[in-house]
């Protein structure tokens, strides 16, 4: 039965191509518009290199501190380094790693090459190396002796190992940075910049950060982010719990001043939304935002849609009066009704794939950054195959633009159906 439901569609199909084309490419526009915005936050929140382990990933980015007896003067910023060594014995921390940037451009001499080049360094520790699951193509990541001792070990990326050295394995050869002089102690792949907490054009030590101090003074605000791993996702709720519990202490310790963590650490998909260094996000707006932009672009065509096939159910009551005639049920006129649009939805289905990956492929350089509250512009997210071609991302769309779709052709056809049989077979007098 449903190969002669599919057949009569394609039938219909070639007889009726002005509809099928409208109907295809609304549908495809439809696909392409809420996959490439899945896309962006696959990107964002999903798994993907070298943020394997975000779905177990904590994050405390932003730091509050203000006196004791004057809680409007307060000092907002980044976090202090000395946190990481308030938290790396938490029962439910499997590892801790910091990142800094210095907030200005360095400039490294390029052999055979009187330009020198512009790079921006992350400098991290030696847990971000357990936190990150970087591919190491040659070599190894600095120690945390090298960070002790402040040796000017570099990793980097394969794509700018290549511009120094042209070759990839240069594992003990140097080079000069600002006139200081580094050595590389290992090779990785290449990381987008679509995954901002862990890209840098090379990572150093973090001590050689001269932003990276102590404060004394009992305020915790600073210059890192910190990013830390739970042993299973199922214990992230315990490590935030001790994480909390160690500043509460703190707080009730300290004679002179108060740090808030202003509601983290954030699991890592909520820190993508903390944009104020003051305060809290409001992430029930902001999902409630999104949540309304997805819809506008699944009902708006679903309606238009809607719409094409009642006219569409209109010119074909004759037909369904005719069927109805020689015994066809109304489950049965449903049906086929369905399967018609089904076969039409999943070719505008692939259509829709083909325009979600050009637009990305396109636009990635502003596209992969659009819900974000700052870019870098010398940073170009490039996009890789496990970004773009997830089964997850794809079925979740095509399956939500199915069903409305399936609703919009289901509504004209229950209506259509209420007339009897003589009313639909009058219906073309």
């Amino acid at each position: 039965m449903i190969k002669l439901y599919l057949k009569q569609a394609w039938t219909m199909i070639k007889q009726h191509r002005l509809f099928t084309g409208i109907y295809v490419v609304g549908t495809g526009l439809s696909i392409a518009l809420v996959m490439t915005l899945f896309i962006i936050f696959y990107v964002k929140f999903a798994p993907i290199y070298p943020e394997y382990n975000r779905n177990r990933m904590l994050t405390v980015t932003k730091m509050k501190s203000y006196p004791k007896d004057n809680d409007k003067s307060w000092n907002c910023s980044a976090v202090s380094y000395d946190v990481v060594k308030m938290l790396q014995d938490l029962p439910h921390l499997e590892a801790i790693g910091a990142t800094a940037s210095n907030y200005r451009e360095n400039y490294v001499e390029v052999p055979d090459n009187n330009e020198p080049i512009s790079v921006t360094p992350l400098y991290t520790d030696a847990g971000f190396w357990k936190v990150f699951t970087f591919r190491f193509l040659h070599g190894k990541p600095f120690t945390q002796a090298d960070i002790d001792a402040k040796h000017r070990e570099v990793v980097l990326p394969v794509s700018v190992a290549r511009k120094l050295f042209a070759t990839d394995d240069v594992v003990g050869r140097r080079f000069n940075m600002d006139a200081q002089e580094y050595r590389v102690c290992g090779v990785v792949e290449d990381v987008s910049a679509a995954t901002p907490s862990s890209v840098g054009d090379m990572w150093l030590p973090i001590t050689l950060n001269s932003w990276v101090t102590s404060d004394t003074t009992g305020k915790l605000v600073g210059s890192v982010g910190i990013y830390m791993t739970a042993p299973d996702a199922e214990d992230k709720e315990a490590l935030k719990e001790e994480v909390r519990e160690v500043f509460r202490k703190l707080n009730l310790a300290s004679d002179k001043y108060m740090n808030d963590l202003m509601g983290q650490p954030d699991d890592y998909w909520a820190s993508t939304f903390r944009f104020d260094s003051c305060s809290a996000p409001d992430l029930a707006s902001e999902l409630r935002m999104y949540l309304y932009m997805l819809l506008a672009l699944l009902f708006i065509p679903a309606m238009n849609l809607s719409g094409m096939m009642s006219s569409r159910m209109d010119e074909r009551l004759s037909e369904l009066g005719v069927r109805k005639t020689y015994g066809a049920t109304n489950m049965r006129l449903i049906g086929q009704v369905l399967w018609e649009n089904l076969l039409l939805t999943c070719i505008g289905g692939l259509l829709g794939l083909l325009i979600s990956y050009l637009i990305v492929l396109t636009a990635s350089d502003w596209i992969l950054t659009l819900f974000d509250s700052y870019t870098d512009v010398e940073k170009t997210p490039f996009l890789s195959f496990e970004m773009l071609f997830n089964p997850t991302v794809f079925c979740a769309s095509f399956g939500l633009c199915v069903l409305l779709n399936l609703i919009s052709a289901l509504i004209p056809a229950i209506w259509a159906l209420r007339r009897n049989i003589i009313q639909s077979l009058n219906s073309k007098r």
